[in-house]
């Protein structure tokens, strides 16, 4: 038995007889969940962890309630889903329904709730709200994609668009000019002389994550939503040329290699003899030659520079990415499958010399929780991975393997950040099928994209509020 969210009164293909469903499973429209919906999703790309600290809440900051400690995006979030679910006829078959068919987020769930349950029974001493932000959020917003019209789908999208593309131009403007807009903030203490900028998304690793999963969804899927093909290129541009300021060797590495590759199967296709529209050929002509000039001035300029030094000296930022591995040896058998005790772990990252602490999520994870409670958290984000493949597809094999990669070599999801629901957010709402996308046919260039359209609310097939009653 599935749940499926009706479309409304008018009929999409009028030469398709309607199907009835069951009506104790119809769950109506979704108004007030999709408002709900779309605010979360503003909130998670707008408000940073400096950002509420600026505005007074101690999210990071030690003391206070956990009612302080999550995100406002994570509380919209999930009344959203609450009401999806209560204002349901048959609330008990839809919330089934939905975890069935969203099983790599159920399991994802169930696994945080496991891990949330040892810490609290064994490892007392080690907070477990981080898993709220940093993990359990990522299952929710899929699990709220999964019923998304095609309306509000784009409005999210059109929000996402509007969101990243502001992002970067303040990170352009932070970088070029030390003015920040919010500060930068990290145990009490601002970071005065750290020349990367925060913008909109907080921290540059998070920042850097978040604007090359946009660059390469750009650059690899066929057909971005709520973007039309002649504003793709200048903002692959735009993306590339904030992150040197955003600061991020890793993330600028794999963005400007992506684009090589793809400018390169490109080229030869040129070459073999493949067509090239004209507006893409005058595009480029114009562009690159214009680009060029810009990062010439800027170079001259200086701007680049602390961004170089950081490759020629990293201050054993890299080294200590190698050297963690070396908690593991001679470690215990208690250690290995139930972590070490926080006060003891302190003391062996000092001893192995890694002032940057363990920036590697999953060595993060086994030597805090062991290698039993940690596999099955592991089981649960490599399922939520498959989910998101399902819902994406294949364009979203590049963006996932990149932020893989990104929570391979940061501290990521094994402290409290966004680095899984902020990229969730962007590949779904560009790339996620919505739940009547099949009955819609919208041309390529019809207009829908968020610069082009943006404020004429030309309306397109959806469904109503939701009825409480």
């Amino acid at each position: 038995m599935t749940a499926r969210w009706t479309i409304g009164e008018r009929a999409l293909d009028r030469s398709r007889p309607a199907v009835p469903q069951p009506a104790t499973l119809q769950p109506g429209s979704r108004g007030i969940v999709d408002l709900l919906f779309f605010l979360g999703v503003v909130a998670l790309l707008s408000l940073s962890d400096f950002a509420l600290e600026f505005f007074g809440l101690p999210y990071n900051s030690p003391g206070g309630s956990i009612i302080v400690k999550i995100h406002p995006a994570t509380y919209l979030f999930s009344v959203a889903l609450g009401l999806a679910v209560i204002a349901n006829p048959n609330p008990v078959g839809y919330l089934a329904s939905l975890l069935l068919r969203c099983m790599g987020s159920t399991f994802l769930l169930l696994a945080c709730i496991l891990l949330w349950i040892f810490i609290s029974r064994y490892k007392g001493d080690q907070p477990a709200s981080f898993l709220i932000d940093a993990i359990i959020v990522a299952a929710i917003i899929y699990m709220l994609f999964a019923d998304v019209g095609e309306r509000a789908h784009l409005a999210i999208a059109r929000a996402v668009h509007v969101l990243m593309i502001t992002n970067c131009c303040l990170a352009m403007i932070e970088g070029a000019s030390g003015w920040r807009l919010f500060p930068f903030v990290m145990s009490d203490t601002e970071q005065v002389w750290e020349y990367r900028a925060t913008a909109l998304l907080g921290h540059p690793l998070g920042g850097a994550l978040a604007t090359g999963v946009y660059a390469i969804v750009l650059m690899t899927v066929k057909d971005v939503r709520g973007l039309s093909e002649r504003w793709r290129l200048p903002i692959i541009l735009l993306c590339m040329a904030t992150m040197p300021f955003i600061g991020s060797r890793v993330s600028f590495t794999v963005v400007y290699m992506t684009a090589a590759a793809v400018l390169g199967l490109r080229l030869l296709h040129f070459l073999r003899g493949g067509a090239v529209s004209l507006r893409a050929l005058v595009a480029v002509l114009v562009l690159l030659p214009l680009v060029a000039l810009v990062i010439f001035a800027l170079y001259q300029m200086g701007v680049f520079d602390n961004f170089i030094n950081r490759f020629i000296n990293d201050k054993g930022s890299a080294n200590s990415r190698l050297r963690l591995f070396e908690l593991f040896d001679g470690i215990g058998l208690i250690n290995m499958l139930l972590g070490y005790r926080m006060a003891s772990l302190e003391t062996q990252v000092r001893l192995t010399g890694l002032a940057e602490g363990i920036e590697n999520s999953w060595a993060g994870h086994a030597v805090r929780y062991g290698v039993v409670i940690t596999g099955v958290l592991w089981f649960g984000i490599a399922a939520w991975f498959v989910d998101m493949l399902r819902s994406a597809g294949r364009g979203a094999i590049l963006p996932l393997a990149y932020i893989f990669l990104i929570l391979s070599t940061t501290v990521g999801i094994s402290g409290k950040t966004t680095m899984m629901s902020v990229p969730a957010v962007i590949i779904l709402a560009l790339s996620g099928r919505s739940r009547n996308a099949a009955l819609l046919r919208l041309p390529a260039d019809a207009g829908n994209d968020v610069l082009s359209r943006i404020g004429r609310g030309v309306p397109l097939p959806g469904s109503g509020g939701v009825r409480l009653s």
